[in-house]
């Protein structure tokens, strides 16, 4: 398949709406998605609020954040090995069931001393997600014909996007009226239902006259070869280093606080400002790729461009956020921010499935997921370290990362335009096979004159 050509996808815009109808697998994908983000971030609020519950630390409150980040780092790159060796869909379904169970534990949690527990919990529950969601992703091109990948993909990142918004929201309120307690409980039964909806992705039943071909080794060697089909496909392993130039911004969550506590004093003006900058940072990453692909299109040239084009206004728009000094200057900063930032991720994903062979999706996304948590927990600590230990203002900081940020972007410009010739040789090129060659996952039943060719 070469990118440089229109063949690889459709300018047309494909509808949402279209592609949940004509996809029913990906539909209760798409509906297992929405609930159990939302429960995710009903989880946060309720975690954060535990902790502050019980001790009042910030330095608690910052084990908890990089509980959060590390155990993608060691999980992600062997999970991408099951991943692709097991049916995808009973590692989403695994994976929702035992974190129901493990959210449910956080109830055993009754005071100070049980703090060990919590974070026991939290590494438990972020490791198992780190099966889920490269699965998640893995499982995409299955589900869907190649000329709806495009639209899949932002469609997906919309939804993590809005749930963001409004699951921080509802996590708030849950945790303030009704308890810690009982916002665990509803977290875990949106992990329930998120199951339910995915056991009612159909399986295509194994073809009798064929053996089943196993192409991925076993433990380390399924990673090492992941490793070298990235190395070979230069290509896909750039597509799958843009999340971590995304993650390089990471650190501005921890920046978003700290802006509200300097710019007010009043604890309860301080929560609601944090919240407005999250909530618009939500509804910006919703609406980039939507507006991109509507204006645009979505042919691979379209799509690699818009990249591109994002680090850049994206490092620009962090350096606005330096010079804020109004909540609403601020909120539309993140927002923009988002926005740019989930283009980045979205068309990133929509080229690795047009680019990649499918039976090393799941080690490409747990690669890719291992190396963005790493970006991100790192850019979080540079922060830490810039303001408290070398005692640098919050607006240098953020220009510095403004900077860094936009490094990403030069290099991608720089090796699409190398890659693009040699694309044109068709030396970089990895052809989507039709179906999965090991028969493990899910294949969508696609008349042939729906198949994008």
């Amino acid at each position: 398949m070469n990118t440089s050509t229109s063949d690889t996808s459709t300018n047309s815009s494909t509808g949402y709406i279209s592609v949940l109808k004509e996809n029913p697998s990906f539909r209760n994908l798409w509906y297992g998605q929405v609930i159990s983000d939302l429960g995710n971030w009903v989880n946060s609020i309720a975690l954060y609020a535990l902790i502050l519950q019980l001790t009042g630390s910030g330095m608690a409150m910052a084990a908890a954040m990089m509980a959060k980040l590390l155990p993608m780092v060691v999980v992600s790159p062997l999970a991408g090995v099951v991943i692709d060796r097991m049916d995808r869909k009973n590692i989403l379904i695994a994976s929702d069931v035992l974190r129901c169970l493990t959210v449910l534990g956080f109830l055993m949690v009754d005071g100070k001393e049980d703090l060990w527990l919590v974070y026991t919990l939290t590494l438990l529950e972020v490791a198992l997600s780190g099966f889920f969601e490269p699965a998640r992703s893995a499982i995409l091109p299955s589900l869907v014909p190649r000329n709806h990948l495009v639209t899949a993909n932002a469609l997906s990142g919309a939804t993590w996007s809005v749930m963001l918004a409004l699951g921080a929201a509802l996590g708030g309120f849950v945790v303030s009226l009704l308890g810690i307690r009982i916002a665990f409980i509803l977290d875990a039964i949106t992990y329930l239902v998120s199951a339910g909806f995915i056991i009612r992705i159909s399986s295509p039943g194994k073809k009798s006259e064929e053996p089943v071909a196993n192409n991925v080794g076993s433990g380390f060697k399924g990673l090492v070869e992941g490793g070298r089909y990235l190395l070979a496909q230069p290509i896909v392993l750039a597509l799958a280093l843009l999340k971590s130039g995304v993650a390089i911004k990471g650190g501005i969550m921890t920046l978003v606080p700290l802006f509200a506590h300097r710019a007010w004093s009043d604890p309860a003006a301080v929560s609601m400002g944090v919240g407005v900058m999250y909530s618009c940072r939500g509804i910006g990453a919703a609406i980039g790729p939507i507006m991109t692909k509507k204006w645009f299109g979505e042919s691979a040239r379209a799509l690699q461009w818009a990249i591109a084009v994002a680090f850049f206004l994206g490092g620009l728009t962090l350096w606005a956020f330096s010079y804020s000094t109004s909540l609403w200057t601020a909120s539309l900063c993140m927002g923009l921010s988002g926005m740019f930032g989930s283009i980045v991720w979205v068309f990133s994903s929509a080229l690795i499935h047009l680019e990649a062979d499918r039976q090393f999706l799941g080690r490409i996304f747990g690669t890719e997921m291992a190396l963005l948590t790493l970006v991100m927990g790192i850019s979080n600590g540079v922060v830490g370290v810039a303001i408290d230990g070398m005692h640098m203002t919050i607006e240098s900081v953020i220009l510095w990362m403004g900077g860094l940020y936009i490094i990403p972007g030069v290099l991608w410009v720089l090796f699409l335009s190398s890659a693009r010739s040699r694309l044109k040789e068709g030396t970089v090129d990895t052809p989507l096979p039709p179906a999965d060659p090991s028969e493990f996952n899910p294949t969508p039943d696609i008349p042939p004159e729906k198949e994008d060719r």
